[in-house]
């Protein structure tokens, strides 16, 4: 009796066995992914998101009237949008690389006798990013020489209009083989110069400076500064695990073990760092800035409008740097230290961001108040120009906003804006 029922029993056993086996083996779990790192928390951005169509413009548009007249737009101005938007309808093709000393063309003649459109990038820009903001078809050069100024001219009625590149490397350019404009076109152009606020070139035109004064006002806000509870929320995938350490300069350092960022109270600056390793083959420029802009509209946002101002060097292996100016009304946002208010650096490496820097001053704009001003131009502005001690190592002279910060408030005061040889910035009040 007793061996009936362990043999009972001991079937039971086995059919249970048999039965688990098979609900497992029918089971089929649900795959296990990694969790993409953009994923893992939704980040409340500070600022706006921004497209890189919005922040690719040129820093200048001259416009040659002809008889040694010359006009000179900024971004956001009536006349300069209208004539840029002109442009843009209209393309380039075909690119004829040449010295600019030894090209058959009289650029004095140019400049002062003929009508004619001068495009300028302070900084330069690569051909690849220049696609994106006009109509440049076909093959472009493959040099990774970076666009400093377009120039559009015509000798008059009839005549071809001939365009020409200029490059960040001396005396190199290129020649638009097939532009698509007419004399007609160049002729409509120029009516979009201002007659009433005209400039004039000393130096061969390298830069140009007002007849008259220019009516530029300042502007006054209260502002607040970011916070590392903000930082945590939008950099971090979990703030809840953040170390926190006090540097004997002040500075603090936020880390969640892998990606940190440190605040300077004093400069009221940020570093961001998340450490990558080190890439072994060149980055592609527009992939990489596309990245970098999807990064800050993902964790930060833009906190006003901000401009695609250096890009990576000739994009060397060891050089992924990018850096972006704030630009406020028609100007861009100046400070004379590279660490402050106005500006933006990004390092990304094959469409990853390794770090960034930027100011934790947040402007409230519904604060601003309006102070009217001028520049000083002319005899005067000239005469300053004589007496200031750096004057050869002046690359351009522009007007900008340069950022006065107190406890309370920051002014941007509008001012003549000197850059230098050695990449610093001076200002002549």
């Amino acid at each position: 009796m007793i061996e009936s029922l362990k043999s009972i029993l001991l079937v039971v056993l086995i059919g249970s066995s048999l039965y688990q086996s098979f609900l497992l083996a029918s089971y089929n779990p649900p795959k296990i992914e990694p969790i993409q790192q953009s994923n893992y928390v939704q980040t409340e951005t500070l600022g706006k998101p921004s497209e890189l169509q919005d922040m690719l413009f040129p820093d200048q548009i001259i416009v040659h009237l002809g008889n040694q007249q010359h006009s000179v737009l900024y971004p956001n101005n009536y006349y300069y949008t209208r004539l840029l938007d002109n442009i843009k309808q209209r393309s380039f093709k075909g690119f004829r690389k040449t010295s600019m000393y030894l090209v058959n063309v009289n650029w004095e003649d140019v400049r002062t006798k003929q009508q004619g459109v001068e495009i300028r990038f302070r900084d330069g820009i690569p051909f690849t990013i220049l696609q994106q903001l006009l109509r440049i078809e076909g093959e472009i050069p493959t040099d990774n020489d970076k666009v400093t100024r377009i120039w559009i001219y015509s000798k008059g009625n009839n005549e071809d209009v001939r365009a020409f590149f200029f490059t960040d490397s001396p005396g190199v350019g290129y020649e638009v083989i097939g532009a698509d404009f007419t004399s007609k076109d160049v002729e409509n152009f120029a009516a979009f110069g201002d007659l009433t606020n005209l400039y004039k070139t000393t130096n061969s035109g390298d830069y140009y400076l007002p007849i008259k004064p220019l009516r530029l006002p300042s502007y006054v806000f209260n502002y607040s500064l970011l916070t590392a509870d903000q930082l945590k929320q939008s950099l971090f995938v979990d703030p809840g695990i953040t170390r926190y350490l006090k540097e004997r300069d002040g500075s603090e350092i936020y880390t969640d073990s892998k990606r940190g960022f440190q605040l300077n109270r004093d400069q009221r600056w940020i570093t961001y760092s998340d450490p990558v390793a080190p890439v072994v083959s060149k980055s592609e420029v527009l992939e990489d800035l596309m990245a970098g802009i999807k990064f800050i509209n993902q964790h930060i946002g833009w906190d006003g409008k901000y401009k695609v101002a250096r890009t990576p060097q000739k994009q060397l292996f060891d050089n992924y740097t990018f850096t972006f100016r704030q630009y406020y009304e028609s100007l861009p946002i100046i400070m004379a230290q590279p660490e402050g208010f106005g500006s933006m650096k990004m390092q990304v490496q094959k469409g990853i961001i390794s770090g960034f820097e930027r100011s934790m001053i947040i402007p409230d704009l519904k604060s601003v108040q309006r102070r009217d001003a001028e520049l000083i131009s002319g005899d005067a502005l000239e005469e300053k120009l004589q007496y200031y001690q750096r004057r050869s190592s002046i690359i351009s002279i522009f007007p900008a906003y340069r950022p006065i910060v107190s406890d309370k408030t920051f002014m941007l005061a509008a001012t003549w804006t000197l850059e230098l040889r050695d990449g610093t910035y001076d200002f002549i009040e």
